[in-house]
């Protein structure tokens, strides 16, 4: 476990140190702005389509991954619905609950730990992850809070299929897809581009997550007790069910380690992003990311040693 910590550690530094100049005010408060947009619609997508692109993708050989991953992201989402009525939470909290349940940092944080890890070869695997995920999280999850706070229950449909039209990392995975499987050759021009984008998508998106924590605020120590709650299901029990539920099943975790170790991730800052839009809770999500990042430097290499 230490020499995995020693890994990963440089990672953490990077987020630590940002949030660190942040908090000291030397950076622009626009600079997260920035970094997320290009991070969001440029960085991460061009990673993750110049992965795909240079694989042919068996569906029937990927398609436990694809089916084990669907049903913890869809389990995880009726988990937290029933978690959310009995403790007959107030709409508001329901939500953000609900919001929170899924939206791991597998794009974020993954991609760099899994590829600290493992090296580059993993990205194929993480962006068919990230793509069951996000296409869950996309049309069953936002269309239920689209659902749940429209007055005109008539477009959910329609915002659903929108939602997945013009996400990018969705975009990027679909075309990848399509050029590995057909064999398209790029140009080199376009690859050695492209490769030159994705050498700075890590460094850019550890930044982006220490300047979110830079910036947070700490509040009473009371208000930390439903957070330490949730950052405990996020980080020890949801990968754990995904552990155990494996081994019942007869399978070895360590077929399913990169599943588990994205299982184990701590909340991404998209909840945060889409807290206007819901009305939800903006000072527990905001400390649900800063506590679950800040104890993933623990549980993150004890799931990988696990594994």
């Amino acid at each position: 476990m230490y020499q995995i910590l020693l890994i990963i550690a440089p990672l953490f530094l990077i987020i630590f140190a940002s949030a660190i100049l942040q908090r000291l005010k030397l950076i622009g408060e626009n600079w997260s702005q920035v970094l997320n947009e290009f991070a969001l619609k440029i960085g991460l997508p061009i990673l993750i389509f110049s992965a795909l692109s240079k694989v042919s993708l068996s569906f029937s050989d990927q398609s436990e991954l694809i089916v084990s991953n669907s049903l913890f992201v869809l389990g995880s989402l009726l988990l937290a619905y029933v978690v959310g009525k009995l403790l007959r939470l107030k709409k508001q909290m329901f939500l953000s609950l609900f919001a929170c349940f899924v939206f791991g940092n597998i794009a974020y944080l993954g991609i760099p730990v899994l590829t600290q890890i493992k090296g580059d070869k993993i990205l194929t695997t993480v962006s068919l992850i990230i793509a069951v995920y996000f296409f869950w999280i996309f049309t069953v999850g936002i269309g239920y809070m689209d659902y749940a706070t429209m007055r005109n229950k008539r477009h959910v449909a329609k915002d659903m299929v929108m939602n997945l039209v013009k996400n990018p990392l969705l975009i990027a995975i679909f075309l990848g897809i399509v050029v590995g499987s057909l064999h398209i050759v790029l140009p080199a021009i376009l690859v050695k581009s492209m490769d030159m984008v994705t050498a700075s998508v890590t460094p850019t998106v550890l930044v982006v997550i220490g300047l979110f924590i830079g910036k947070s605020t700490l509040g009473k120590w009371a208000d930390w007790l439903p957070v330490f709650s949730f950052t405990l299901l996020t980080l020890v029990i949801l990968p754990a069910i995904f552990y155990f539920s494996v081994k019942l099943l007869g399978y070895a975790p360590s077929k399913f380690s990169v599943s588990i170790i994205e299982a184990a991730m701590p909340l991404a800052i998209t909840p945060f992003a889409l807290a206007d839009k819901y009305s939800l809770n903006k000072d527990f999500i905001a400390r649900s990311i800063v506590l679950s990042t800040v104890l993933s430097i623990i549980s993150l290499p004890f799931w990988i040693s696990m594994l």
